[in-house]
């Protein structure tokens, strides 16, 4: 099983996508509206984020925003919680790039693995909708393939989830380990320090991990500058940025300019 998750139909390998050695750059979509999907599929960006822990999206938004998403832009979807009723609703609609935050254990891993599957082997109810296109695409063929496109991306941004770097890595189905940097710092007891040494040393971790692990190291980046000194570092799946602050720091820079 391969998780992170591509758009139902949309069959590409890790290497295609961007998940071996190059970058992939992508966003974090929070506005629910389709001209904003529309406008940032027409970029080149590689992948979009949509987030349901922090914005608004709901099953329903989703399901209307997804038609936006053009060929070339691979859609992910961050569920609120590692549930597998989320989980469940979510891979419905067909989404094939699934990111879970706040996963602190091994055991919390094999929850998000086994939401993923259909029984036997996990808990997943049967019912695809979008998934098979509303019954065009044969449901067999959906229940014994669906999970060879699938693509698991985990948060790690707490100091228990670095405890158990290790371990959470250590389980095949992990493709790629997510930092989330203000809720990794706010753990560590150092909110937006992310100079600080302890912090350093973290993100040095993570890396060493992720490469021991062939697992794929990803991290939000606030802009450009915050973006080129990830990659750098060596992540490989970074966010530039989300949709609400890029169209407000533009806005910003442009009156402050001009006034």
């Amino acid at each position: 099983m391969i998780i992170l998750i591509f758009l139902a139909g949309v069959l590409m390998s890790v290497e295609d996508f961007g998940l071996g050695d190059e970058v992939s750059l992508g966003t974090w979509l929070t506005i629910q509206n389709s001209d904003v999907v529309e406008v940032l599929s027409s970029l080149s960006l590689d992948w979009l984020m949509f987030d349901m822990e922090h914005g608004p999206a709901t099953v329903n938004s989703l399901g209307n925003l997804l038609p936006a998403v053009s060929d070339d832009v691979v859609p992910f979807v961050r569920v609120p919680w590692n549930d597998k009723v989320w989980i469940k609703r979510v891979l419905d609609l067909g989404f094939e790039g699934l990111l879970v935050p706040y996963v602190n254990s091994v055991d919390e891993v094999y929850d998000v693995v086994d939401a993923c599957r259909y029984p036997p082997e996990g808990v997943r109810g049967v019912g695809p909708r979008r998934a098979i296109n509303y019954g065009e695409k044969d449901i067999k063929k959906y229940y014994d393939h669906f999970e060879d496109d699938l693509i698991i991306g985990i948060q790690i941004e707490t100091r228990e989830s670095l405890d158990n770097l290790d371990e959470i890595l250590s389980v095949d189905e992990v493709d790629m380990a997510f930092v989330g940097p203000y809720d990794l710092s706010a753990s560590l007891g150092i909110f937006g320090d992310l100079e600080n040494q302890e912090f350093k040393d973290a993100m040095d971790r993570v890396l060493a991990k992720c490469k021991d692990n062939d697992v794929v190291p990803g991290i939000f980046a606030g802009g450009r500058e915050d973006a080129e000194k990830w990659i750098s570092d060596g992540f490989k799946f970074v966010s530039l940025g989300q949709d609400f602050s890029n169209l407000r720091e533009k806005y910003s820079s442009d009156l402050d300019y001009l006034k």
